[in-house]
Order: structure tokens, then sequence, then C-alpha cells
């Protein structure tokens, strides 16, 4: 049976905890928009109001709410909960000095829960160099290139040139180690692991870069896992492009506008009145996002660092007359720690609407789960579809993804 390749290998995560499903005053699953509409209307939980502010980025609410859910009711499942959301919130800003004491105050609560004690040596790193911080930033356009399905921007990290992948779906930046020495970056060793699309886990690594200059936009304490050079995508980039900008850089910078001719448009301008606007909201440290198919909206991870988009067994489920219509395949699912063969079904084509009409060709479907993510998402929204609604915006101040209608 013909194994297909792919370069789907960016999506880096690590998890904590699920919520307890027991618990009332928790909002109901992952889709975060409907979630929204609930607390608009009235009658939700503290706990989930919180809840719906942190995955919107309403930073000051959220934090207001989820300490006020401790305070109310502490050594509850809903206050164990709210220390969940706040790390979270705290850690894809860079804040992991706040982050690590949540994780500290979930252990003392809960001190037979493994996960969250795993992944607490990686925070306890991260906390030890300064929190991520802005020190300057101003509109700017630099040029972007799009290469082997990537998009890249040229970056000046530690005083030292460097063109990196700008990679939504990575919870952390990402660096290879012959990288890190050429930046001069010293390397600190975790016991924990995170996880690649594939659902495989690794131990990570950690550095950071005290200088990282993107256009005009100055960041201070950017840390990196760091990884071998022979591992994807790293293995096959050149010097000076072996690194990724996770979210928290991309969360630093704003806004940015993704244009034609390779302009890359830091804190972007006014978008045309006719343009199209997708939310965009979090799940824990990914963003997730909407598409239109067949009149159905569907919620997916929205991972630029993504060469392809997958679909998974949600979708499989969603459309089972459609999926009469692929063949069966075996695929091979490239992830960082290494690749792992999927059952999958390749449809010739799926158009759906993100803004506009995009399509995907071929279309594959991932039958079985791989990470958490793929129990509930309808597939991760990869750079091949992004890239048809070019020029678009990405706005993570207001959580929207701008498609232009030119």
């Amino acid at each position: 049976m013909r194994v297909f390749q792919t370069s789907i290998v960016f999506l880096v995560a690590f998890s904590l905890p699920a919520p307890a499903e027991s618990n009332p005053d928790l909002c109901e699953g992952h889709d975060w928009f409907q979630m929204r509409d609930k607390v608009a209307g009235g009658g939700a939980s503290l706990l989930c109001k919180g809840a719906v502010d942190a995955s919107f980025e309403h930073l000051s609410a959220a934090e207001r709410e989820l300490k006020a859910v401790i305070r109310k009711m502490p050594h509850s499942a809903s206050s164990y909960d709210a220390r969940g959301y706040l790390t979270y919130l705290f850690f894809r800003n860079g804040q992991y000095r706040k982050a690590l004491k949540q994780i500290d105050l979930m252990i003392a609560e809960k001190p037979s829960d493994e996960d969250t004690k795993a992944i607490r040596s990686l925070f306890a790193v991260l906390a030890s160099h300064p929190d991520q911080s802005v020190t300057s930033g101003k509109p700017s356009t630099i040029r972007s290139e799009i290469f082997e399905g990537n998009l890249f921007v040229p970056v000046t990290a530690n005083g030292v040139a460097g063109t990196y992948i700008v990679d939504t779906g990575a919870n952390i930046s990402i660096i290879c180690e012959s990288e890190a020495r050429r930046l001069g970056l010293k390397v600190d060793e975790t016991s924990s692991k995170m996880s690649d699309i594939t659902g495989t886990a690794a131990a990570i690594r950690v550095a950071e870069a005290q200088d990282l200059w993107i256009g005009k936009t100055h960041l201070k304490h950017v840390a990196f896992a760091v990884y071998p050079d022979a591992n994807e995508p790293f293995i096959d980039l050149p010097e000076g492009r072996k690194a990724i900008l996770g979210i928290s850089v991309l969360i630093a910078l704003g806004t940015f506008r993704v244009e034609k001719e390779n302009r890359f448009d830091i804190q972007a301008g006014t978008v045309p009145p006719s343009a199209k606007v997708i939310p965009l909201a979090f799940d824990g440290a990914m963003p997730v996002t909407q598409l239109g198919l067949y009149g159905r909206t569907l919620n997916f991870t929205f991972d630029t660092g993504a060469g392809h988009t997958a679909l998974g067994p949600v979708f499989a489920s969603a459309f089972p007359d459609l999926m009469r219509t692929g063949s069966k395949k075996d695929y091979k699912l490239k992830g960082f720690s290494g690749s792992t063969n999927q059952e999958s079904v390749v449809l010739p084509s799926v158009k759906f609407l993100l803004g506009k009409e995009v399509e995907l060709a071929p279309a594959i479907v991932l039958l079985k789960t791989t990470t958490g993510y793929s129990e509930w998402a309808t597939g991760n929204l990869g750079f091949d579809l992004i890239s048809q609604t070019i020029p678009f915006t990405i706005d993570f101040r207001a959580m929207q993804l701008i498609v232009e209608d030119r």
C-alpha cells in the first residue's frame, strides 16, 4: 500500500489535566464561539465567564473572574479548573512566573495529579528567566517568504540575522541545536515532555534569546524549545532558517497582515469594509477558528506552521456520504519526534469557506485521533488553505482572522 508523504510537522503542545466533567460550573466542550454566545446571553457561571474571557484574550477580565472563583470556592473543582485556565493564559503570553505559581498551587491541591507534576519541570525552567516582554513596537513592513510551504519572516535574534517560520500551532517557539549555538544560547534540560501532531511525546529542552527583533518590534527574553537538527523540519532547512516563532511571540506582535508580493505588515492598518471577519479563540495554548462547509460551521485548530491541512475523525463522522467518495490509503504523518503511519481516506477535493472559497485537493481525512485536539476539532487548518486567502490579517488583539476581498 502506498504511503503518502506530508509536511504536517509543527503543531507542538503540552496539556494540563482536563477539567472535571462533573463540575456544573464548567462551560461545555471546546466550542468557544458557542460558549461566548452563551455567556453573552446571561446565566453562565463565573468560571465559564472567566474561561471564555481567557479564550478570547480579555486578559484583565479573565484574571479578575478566575481569581474570584478561586477566592469564593477554595479547594473546589471550580477553583482547580480556574487555575488551569490561568496557567494557559499566562503561558501563551510569556508570563512564566505567574504560570508556575498556578502550577504549584494545583499540585498542592492535588498532589496525586501526575500530569500537572510532569509539566512542572518545564515551567520551572521557563520561570528561572525573566518573563517575555515587548520593549518597543511600531508599525513596520518586512519582506516575508513562502519556502517549502511555510511562511518565513526575517528576524534578528541576539544580534544575529535569521529567517524563521511563523507558526501559530507551536505552543512555544522552537529552535534547533545548531541555531541555538549560532545565537550563543545556553540550553537548559527539563524532565517534561511535549507532544507533536502525531501524538508522540518527547523530552523538551529550553533556551532563552535575550533579544528578538521582528521589524520594529523588540522582544526581550523569548523562550525556545530546543530540538536536534536531525528532527523535522530542521533536517532539510539551511542555516539561519532553523527556528520557529511560536504563539507567545505572535501574540506579542498583536496584529500582522500577510500581503501579496511577500509583504508582511506588523500592526497592520485599517482593512477594507468589504473584508470578511472570521473569529479566533484559544483552546489552551492553541488558536482555533471556523470554516464553512455545506452550510455548516466547523471548528478547526489554526496552524500556520502546518504545510498541509489535515481533516480528522470528527470530519469523517460529520460527512459520511462524502467519505464514501474517497479511497483508503496509509498516510505518513511527520512530527518533531518522528513519523507515524495513519489510516486515512483521501478525497479528491473539498471546498471550504474561509472568508472566500478555498480548496483542499486532495483532502486527507485521518481516521483515528492523534492529539487531544483531534478528538473534537474537525481538522487542523494549515497554511495551504490559509495562503489561498492572501491578503489576510491575523489580529490577536481582537481575536480575528480578516480576509480581504482582493
